[in-house]
């Protein structure tokens, strides 16, 4: 039986290849996706998403989304690629098809609450992006936990480098933590159980030539593969790698990983706000990813992506 899920994400290349790859997957049932204003414009992103989906004709989860700001925005121009995704050539025949999703968006947290209220089995809920739109469905509907198996977050580096480069800050957070700090804090207190994968696993995981190379000689016939490989030649040019692709994979494919028991905290103020470390007086257990059958990993993505 198909996994219920739910996706919570922040709209850049990397989330919108987890969404498909969670769409596509046999073994998933992807019932609701969230888009949040962190790495993206969320309405440009909500558009894409639509013409993803007629573009790949499929269908399914819900596309749902908030405009409310981060409490830390990502930068601007790594926001701006949004209209880049949404005008892609490769949408320019979708309007010779039925559109996906008619209407307004509904709220984020409407969707969602409506997915667990409904549900007679409890879901796992895959987040790539800040932590702010799950957080607050917490708060205000704490009776939603018990219809939550387990969070798959990506977000954290705990015993590296974190990615965050911004002034006042000392380096050591990695963007999805940085962007709700709080909001992470309040998912760790929740006690639901998680699944983390951090940066001190993705790190070791470029996206390659080899990898890319592969894609496009199946693109010819696999729309999906076509539309991967173009949105990974936007980010040519940059240290790109599987951060969000990996985190779909463990809840496609969890054999993949291998965990380690880890009790964290999480920095909320100061020159290390959004730090995820180690903590043996505060914060909790979580399950942290610290190996993955790479080759495995990488033929899982193609062989999904061959499927449309």
């Amino acid at each position: 039986m198909p996994k219920p899920i739910i996706h919570d994400h922040d709209g850049h290349v990397d989330d919108l290849l987890s969404c498909i790859l969670l769409w596509l997957s046999p073994e998933i049932d992807l019932q609701a996706v969230g888009i949040t204003n962190g790495d993206c414009y969320a309405a440009q992103i909500f558009e894409a998403t639509q013409k993803i989906a007629t573009y790949l004709d499929i269908d399914g989860p819900e596309i749902a989304l908030t405009e409310d700001e981060v409490p830390h925005p990502f930068p601007e121009n790594w926001r701006r690629e949004s209209y880049i995704i949404n005008e892609l050539p490769l949408f320019r025949d979708n309007y010779l098809k039925k559109p996906y999703q008619h209407g307004r968006p509904r709220n984020i947290e409407s969707v969602f609450l409506d997915c667990l209220s409904n549900s007679k089995v409890p879901f796992t809920v895959v987040t790539t992006g800040p932590l702010t739109n799950i957080a607050k469905l917490l708060t205000s509907q704490p009776e939603v936990k018990d219809k939550i198996q387990e969070f798959l977050i990506m977000g954290g580096a705990i015993n590296c480098k974190g990615n965050v480069e911004e002034e006042g800050t000392d380096g050591t957070a990695e963007w999805n933590v940085y962007a709700d700090p709080v909001a992470f804090k309040q998912v760790l207190d929740s006690k639901i159980p998680i699944k983390l994968i951090t940066l001190d696993l993705t790190n070791d995981l470029p996206v390659t030539k080899d990898f890319l190379a592969k894609l496009e000689a199946q693109s010819e016939n696999s729309r999906a593969s076509a539309l991967a490989f173009k949105l990974w030649s936007l980010v040519k040019g940059f240290d790109y790698y599987f951060w969000d692709t990996i985190t779909a994979a463990a809840a496609i494919e969890p054999g993949l990983f291998t965990y380690k028991e880890v009790k964290i905290d999480v920095s909320t103020s100061g020159k290390s706000i959004g730090r995820t470390g180690p903590s043996l007086f505060t914060g909790r257990k979580v399950q942290v990813a610290t190996q993955i059958n790479k080759q495995a990993f990488e033929d899982l993505l193609l062989t999904i992506l061959a499927t449309r």
